[in-house]
């Protein structure tokens, strides 16, 4: 049985492309996120299927970061850089460590057309997380309700520019910590204040998502923040929605904006 551990686990890990002038795809979230769960089963398969087949989202990953690249429309972008990298992180160190391993068993990451080697797996340094933060994405944030149209319920994707979207956000961390918990965490509040956010679509098998990228400060709930930062914020984030970094953990002093 996956247990919540003392403290989550993040990894970056660093992938060498295969071959020069490699084209990553615009829409890679489900091959990442289904080579992440081969890695896992090579070296242990019950832990593998367990995450597999639970309702809950017990990781999540970022995008795939090209420091140096060029955007080719019709393509994808264009890898100049020697490395990119990928990070990884979950409330669950069993998992993160079965993650690593697997990529070190076999380091190879198939997108498309474009092969990755993973050169490097680091464990990354936990940051110290207060009841206010300033958080960056690392991939966007997906929060989706339904609303009757012409008498029909359709899935709705929701934007920071919409009141709704702070809301079913809120509820959707509850539900999401209860499920991986087994009970509510102590404070349930907090509220974001969104500085800039850019609106997404990502294409996840067959099905387009609305997310957004964004720069938001939180503020409420530590436990709730430090399950966003382990776990992602929002929904689907075992597809690569949700995951965070922290820009800033320090409270504003008075006179500060």
């Amino acid at each position: 049985m996956l247990k919540p551990g003392w403290g989550g686990m993040r990894i970056e890990i660093k992938l060498r492309p295969a071959e020069e002038g490699t084209i990553l795809p615009f829409n890679y979230n489900y091959e990442v996120y289904s080579q992440i769960i081969e890695k896992i089963y090579l070296v242990s398969p019950e832990l593998a299927r367990e995450v597999e087949t639970s309702h809950a989202d017990h990781f999540t990953f970022s995008r795939i970061m090209v420091r140096k690249r060029e955007l080719l429309p019709d393509a994808g972008i264009r890898v100049l850089s020697d490395d990119v990298s990928l990070y990884v992180s979950s409330h669950s160190p069993e998992l993160i460590k079965a993650v690593a391993e697997g990529f070190l068993d076999d380091p190879l990451l198939k997108i498309g057309n474009a092969a990755f080697i993973a050169d490097n797996v680091k464990v990354l340094k936990e940051p110290e997380i207060k009841n206010e933060v300033l958080f960056s994405t690392l991939s966007p944030i997906m929060v989706r309700t339904v609303k009757f149209v012409n008498g029909r319920m359709k899935i709705w994707d929701l934007y920071p520019s919409d009141e709704m979207f702070f809301d079913k956000l809120r509820k959707v961390m509850l539900m999401r910590y209860s499920a991986i918990y087994g009970h509510m965490p102590e404070d349930k509040e907090f509220k974001l204040e969104v500085l800039k956010f850019k609106p997404v679509r990502i294409l996840v098998r067959d099905t387009y998502f609305r997310s957004s990228l964004m720069v938001f400060r939180y503020t409420g709930s530590v436990e709730l923040a430090r399950f966003g930062y382990e776990t992602g914020f929002g929904e689907k984030t075992r597809y690569g929605f949700g995951m965070v970094k922290v820009i800033d953990s320090e409270p504003r002093r008075e006179g500060q904006g």
